[in-house]
């Protein structure tokens, strides 16, 4: 005889049939509340006078009626239950996949069974069936990946905040979102991704502005609309966002319309300094176009004092030593500033002062027997020099070194003791050489040479570029 069967008259109010596949399915792994409710909500569908809502099932299965909204909710998330209306619920009972052909409604609900599942999970099992309706459109009616949908409605409830407590409220705010959207063709989840990281970029500012502004909350939908627009359209950084609050310090009530007239000043003086920089850059060799952060920088220099044609010249310098990036026209305008070299006049004299005293030293170190390049702090070193000793004296000096190496270390030696045994003429320096029997002066025995080269590479000629010199 079989393990189990019918015993004659053993069941109540007729059968209630339940598909074998459901319970090879279902009957292993499914909570067991959630099996009692799916058996006794079957067996209501046959025998609708024995319960009339949530709590004559919950009373009959001694269980709270909590547990048992929970349990139609599971059966909704499987596609076996679909809810005809939230107040009160009423419930529909559906067939197995497979078992039968399901009506288009029912074919409908199976597309979206796995959708509506994900949707209950972001919400808790909040949702109720209308509701769930609102999220479908955004794949029937605007042509969304189910995936995009599911990921803006994540990015409403995670990263705008919305309230899982108001699923119809939170889901009518995300399908703005999503028309929006659409409008601007997200469609795949890449789309929806990249849609996200910019506005995550343009909440972030909003919201350190309302910090920066002493304000509590989330920014408002104007708020983040102007946010967007100096990230997006302006192609401002945050940085330069929360910078330009600064000048809204002393406003009695900072807002949002004051930062964007700020920013919108500043935007215009940047207009302002474009060309003027490209020139710049053209100057240094570099291929770079301004952006708003070396506007800002290039507005900076003006600031400091310095002439536009003093920028130009700098940059002409940079290029000039085969420097071409904007960091290397900062850090010689820099040095002019502590110089003092603001005015285009001003550097194109030092620059040509440079270039002789650059000249000068180099045919001193080809005395010396070295075709060592002069750098800054040669210059300055030889500048030192002749503001003590005479010319003639220096070449002594520089020929009294040839060969030792180290040619500028040497030299300074030498004129330091001179300088202290009070030696000032060629004529005296040979004196004391010649008094030092173990020393071997070359200067005594030198032959001039040709020169090659002369320094001028170290500082670029100004007056091929409009420069006097001097």
């Amino acid at each position: 005889m079989p393990f189990i069967s019918h015993d004659k008259g053993s069941a109540m109010f007729d059968a209630t049939p339940i598909e074998n596949m459901f319970l090879l399915e279902y009957l292993p792994v499914a909570p067991d509340d959630c099996l009692r409710v799916f058996f006794y909500a079957r067996m209501l569908c046959q025998h609708p006078e024995l319960g009339d809502g949530i709590p004559d099932v919950a009373r009959a299965l001694k269980l709270s009626d909590e547990a048992v909204e929970d349990a139609f909710r599971f059966w909704e998330r499987e596609g076996l239950v679909r809810r005809l209306s939230d107040r009160p619920p009423t419930y529909a009972m559906l067939p197995m996949r497979g078992f039968s052909t399901p009506a288009p409604m029912d074919d409908h609900y199976y597309q979206f069974r796995d959708f509506n599942a994900s949707l209950q999970r972001l919400f808790g099992d909040s949702v109720l069936h209308g509701e769930v309706s609102i999220a479908q459109d955004w794949v029937t009616v605007f042509g969304l990946s189910r995936e995009a949908a599911l990921r803006i409605a994540e990015y409403g409830i995670g990263d705008l905040k919305f309230s899982k407590k108001s699923p119809r409220a939170t889901l009518r705010k995300i399908d703005n979102i999503v028309k929006e959207w659409a409008e601007h063709g997200v469609r795949t989840l890449e789309d929806a991704e990249r849609m996200i990281a910019v506005k995550n970029g343009s909440f972030g500012a909003a919201e350190a502005v309302l910090k920066r502004f002493g304000l509590r909350g989330k920014p408002s939908e104007v708020e983040l609309e102007m946010a967007e627009k100096w990230l997006r359209e302006w192609g401002l950084s945050a940085e330069d966002v929360l910078d330009a609050c600064q000048a809204t310090a002393n406003a009695q009530n900072p807002s949002f319309g004051y930062l964007d007239k700020v920013l919108e000043n500043r935007r215009t003086e940047g207009d302002r300094h474009f060309e003027p920089l490209k020139k710049a850059l053209v100057e240094l060799g570099s291929k770079a176009q301004p952006t708003p952060e070396t506007l800002k920088k290039y507005a900076g220099f003006l600031e400091a004092g310095f002439e536009p044609r003093t920028v130009e010249l700098a940059a002409i310098q940079q290029n000039g030593k085969n420097r071409h990036q904007f960091e290397d026209l900062e850090k010689l305008l820099s040095m002019w500033a502590e110089l003092g070299l603001l005015r285009a006049d001003q550097a194109e004299s030092y620059v040509a002062r440079q270039r002789a005293l650059s000249r000068e030293l180099a045919e001193l170190l080809k005395r010396a027997g070295s075709e060592k390049r002069p750098t800054l702090e040669d210059i300055e070193l030889y500048e030192s020099w002749r503001n003590k000793f005479s010319e003639e004296l220096l070449h002594f000096a520089a020929e009294s070194c040839r060969e030792k190496g180290r040619p500028m270390v040497n030299i300074e030696k030498l004129l330091a003791r001179w300088e202290r045994d009070g030696i000032s003429t060629v004529e005296a320096a040979r004196a004391a050489a010649s008094r030092n029997p173990g020393f071997k002066n070359p200067a005594l025995n030198y032959e001039q040479r040709a020169l090659e080269g002369n320094g001028d590479d170290l500082f670029t000629d100004l007056t091929q570029y409009g420069g006097k010199g001097e």
